[in-house]
């Protein structure tokens, strides 16, 4: 498999690769419950980053925290604390420059994967504490401060193959669709797309700039989730795929009174987050991608 070539993967990012740093952060308490939420990640099984750890046998390294946005001196994200507070979580550009004091320069050898986007948007349209907007952004913005900190891993720390996955479809989050808002529906489809647009383009531009010693590609998440929503049932995911499997009105309940519906075939386990069998066809796919799309520099081989 073409993850053996990689001696080590990072991952950095939101809740989507998050493997338990917000759990730890907040000392074990959120998410939850634990009887929804699997081992601190944002899903009820094994998310996509441990299956790629699975396949490749190789060590990672992952900083990714749920809430997290691009650039916090844009708009931050914070979670819960134990005693009725909240603490920020790095953002990706504090996560590239975490990762460089820990280890300071990539090897040629490992693999980066960067997934971040959401949070910036949904600050957009979601109250509440969660997010907090500190200046003012354009997806053109957004995609620039992901760009430099994708040009930080490549040029500063030397990583030669960074993979950006792109923003999921958020018209299609359940927590989206139950505000029953048309314009806040239409929102949410129209900034992803231009996020996604952008993204794309400052990918473009940086593999230009730097030429073909490094690979800089995008994965189009986006266009994944959308596949499964108009075919659920090719995809072994139940057809009420908007219905997210577990009612977050449950919180509160007693831990017995929780229950999941159909946990192994829902697209989501919450208003945003994908369930453990899309996180496993999620892994599948970026394998895929590696093995079929992904050119490695020819300095790596």
């Amino acid at each position: 498999m073409l993850l053996g070539k990689y001696k080590r993967l990072v991952f950095l990012g939101d809740s989507n690769s998050d493997n338990g740093n917000v759990f730890r952060m907040t000392h074990n308490t959120h998410p939850q419950p634990d009887q929804v939420y699997w081992k601190g990640r944002y899903s009820n099984g094994k998310i996509w980053t441990d299956h790629l750890e699975d396949f490749s046998s190789t060590s990672a390294i992952n900083l990714a925290y749920g809430c997290a946005t691009i650039d916090n001196t844009l708009v931050s994200g914070s979670v819960p604390m134990p005693g009725q507070t909240r603490r920020e979580v790095p953002s990706v550009l504090d996560q590239i420059e975490k990762l460089q004091q820990m280890v300071g320069h990539l090897h040629p050898d490992e693999l980066v994967f960067v997934q971040v986007g959401s949070n910036d948007l949904n600050s957009l349209v979601c109250p509440g504490p969660t997010y907090k907007r500190k200046q003012g952004f354009t997806p053109e913005l957004l995609a620039r401060r992901l760009a430099d900190g994708v040009r930080t891993l490549c040029v500063d720390m030397h990583a030669r193959c960074v993979v950006v996955m792109n923003v999921r479809a958020r018209e299609q989050y359940p927590g989206i669709i139950a505000t029953s808002d048309p314009a806040v529906i239409e929102k949410s489809l129209l900034d992803t797309e231009a996020l996604n647009k952008e993204i794309q383009q400052q990918v473009r531009d940086l593999q230009t700039e730097l030429g073909d010693q490094f690979v800089i590609s995008v994965f189009d998440t986006h266009g994944f989730q959308r596949s499964i929503a108009e075919s659920p049932a090719a995809f072994g995911i139940s057809a009420d795929w908007s219905v997210p499997m577990f009612d977050t009105s449950q919180s509160d309940q007693q831990t017995s009174e929780i229950t999941l519906v159909d946990p192994e075939t829902k697209m989501f386990i919450d208003g945003a987050h994908l369930g453990k069998r899309a996180q496993a066809l999620l892994a599948a796919d970026v394998v895929k991608m590696l093995a079929t799309g992904l050119a490695i520099p020819a300095s790596f081989l």
